[in-house]
C-alpha cells in the first residue's frame, strides 16, 4: 500500500526521492544493453512519481496543458501517443549512428578530432531527446525532470558523464531561452551549449587534458 503525501512539503520530498531513484535507474540502464526508446522515458517518469502520484506515473497525459513562463503550447493530449511513436522511430535511427567514446579513445584511435566529432554527435542526440520531451510534454507533471534524465541516459550510454543543467536564477533564463529557440526555430545550439557546459563542469578539464585538445573547446 502506498502512503500518499498529505502536505505539499511531503509531496516535494517524495518527488525529490523519486528523482534520486530515477537517476539510479538511468545509471543502471546506461550500463546494460536494453534498448533506449520512448518506453524507457515512461519508465524514468514512473520512478519519479510512483510513490507520490501513481495515477500519472509513466502514463501519457489526458488533458491539455499550459507551460508556465513559456509561449509554447504543447500538442493536444490526443496527439501525444502518435507523436511519441514518431519520435521513437527517429530516436532509434539517431542512436544507431552513435559510437561509444571508450571504443574510439582506447582502440588506437586517439585523434582528438575523431573523439570530438563523436562527442558532438552524442550531445546532439542528447539535446534532441531533451527537447522532444519538453516540446510534446507527454506527462501531466515532471516533463522537465524526465527530459533531463533521459538526456543523461544518452550521454552515459555512450561513454560520457551524466550532467546537471542548473536551472536556478540566471541559468533558468538561459535554459528557458534555449528551449524556446528549439521550439520556434528547431535550433538546438543553445541547448547543446548548456549540455557541453555541464560536461565540462563534470569533467573539470580532464577530457581536454587527456586527449590533448590544447586550446580546442568541446
Amino acid at each position: 500500500m502506498i502512503n500518499r503525501p498529505t502536505t505539499e512539503e511531503e509531496k516535494q520530498n517524495g518527488e525529490a526521492i523519486g528523482v534520486i531513484r530515477a537517476s539510479r535507474l538511468v545509471r543502471k540502464l546506461a550500463h546494460c544493453h536494453e534498448e533506449i526508446n520512448m518506453e524507457t522515458v515512461s519508465k524514468i517518469h514512473a520512478e519519479i512519481f510512483k510513490n507520490v502520484w501513481p495515477e500519472i506515473a509513466g502514463k501519457y497525459r489526458q488533458e491539455n496543458l499550459k507551460i508556465t513562463d513559456s509561449k509554447h503550447l504543447p500538442p493536444h493530449w490526443s496527439k501525444v501517443p502518435s507523436l511519441m511513436k514518431e519520435k521513437d522511430e527517429k530516436l532509434k535511427n539517431k542512436l544507431g549512428k552513435l559510437k561509444k567514446i571508450e571504443g574510439i579513445a582506447f582502440k588506437g584511435k586517439k585523434n582528438p578530432q575523431i573523439v570530438l566529432r563523436e562527442i558532438n554527435k552524442i550531445v546532439k542526440v542528447s539535446s534532441w531527446i531533451h527537447h522532444s520531451i519538453t516540446f510534446i510534454h507527454p506527462f501531466r507533471e515532471g516533463n522537465g525532470r524526465t527530459a533531463r534524465l533521459a538526456a543523461n541516459l544518452i550521454l552515459e550510454r555512450f561513454g560520457l558523464i551524466g550532467i546537471s543543467i542548473k536551472i536556478e536564477k540566471e541559468n533558468k533564463n538561459k535554459y528557458r531561452a534555449a528551449l524556446a529557440q528549439a521550439d520556434s526555430r528547431y535550433d538546438y545550439r543553445p541547448l547543446e551549449n548548456l549540455i557541453f557546459k555541464g560536461i565540462k563542469d563534470r569533467y573539470e578539464g580532464v577530457v581536454i587534458k587527456f586527449y590533448d585538445y590544447g586550446k580546442k573547446k568541446l
